[in-house]
């Protein structure tokens, strides 16, 4: 066996106040300097059963936060649908697929609800996020200025959706390139993103780079 073998991480649903603590403890420390997400809330989405998280040797190394219904704090947008609160993973284990393992436990509970679709909020400069959600076939659904609170820099939001229910099969066809000027606030980036989500329902956002730097390719679904 090989020194370097990664091991099998499995996700589990997590519940009962510990958890709840570990899982905040680390959703914090990947979101410093964001707004931070509370006890409250957290066990909320654990009592909906949306809570789960990945242990590796009795450490909590990756946790994603799935809403099944509207709660205090937050109301869904669609019919239908599940909202991903939020995924966090352990600075030590990133690059080792297990944001890509919640997701699929989060869409496998999707299904298992009967529900149609998982959407999530992105910031539009987060282009790691977007790269992510992208390659799992999320498409962006609409542009939303202060989402989450009353400042247009930090609390504006991408929505993203995938139809859960059912494979999409339309093609893609490209209409611009966006280039990314400041991963903190790219106003023009933002204003063009707004006017392309104005005229379509949807887009497809995908990362490129040129020119050392990053640049957003923009397709329209047929």
């Amino acid at each position: 066996m090989g020194e370097n073998k990664l091991p099998d991480f499995s996700v589990v649903r997590l519940s009962g106040m510990q958890a709840i603590k570990e899982a905040k403890k680390l959703d914090d420390k990947a979101f410093e300097g964001h707004q931070k997400i509370s006890l409250n809330e957290l066990r909320s989405i654990a009592d909906q059963g949306g809570l789960f998280g990945i242990i590796y040797k009795q450490k909590m190394v990756a946790e994603a936060q799935l809403l099944f219904r509207s709660t205090g704090f937050y109301n869904l947008e669609y019919e239908s649908s599940a909202y991903c609160y939020g995924i966090a993973v352990d600075e030590k284990f990133r690059g080792k697929g297990l944001a890509h393992l919640l997701i699929a436990r989060m869409e496998k509970e999707v299904r298992n609800n009967s529900l149609k679709t998982l959407y999530l909020a992105c910031r539009p400069e987060n282009y790691a996020s977007l790269k992510l959600w992208n390659s799992l076939e999320y498409k962006v659904c609409a542009y939303k200025d202060r989402y989450f609170g009353p400042d247009t820099i930090a609390d504006t939001r991408l929505l993203l959706y995938k139809n859960i229910s059912g494979k999409s099969t339309r093609s893609s066809l490209h209409i611009t390139s966006l280039p990314l000027k400041n991963d903190e606030c790219d106003i023009d980036l933002r204003n063009n993103i707004a006017n392309l989500l104005a005229k379509h329902s949807e887009i497809i956002i995908r990362i490129k780079s040129a020119d050392k730097r990053l640049v957003y390719e923009i397709y329209k679904t047929q």
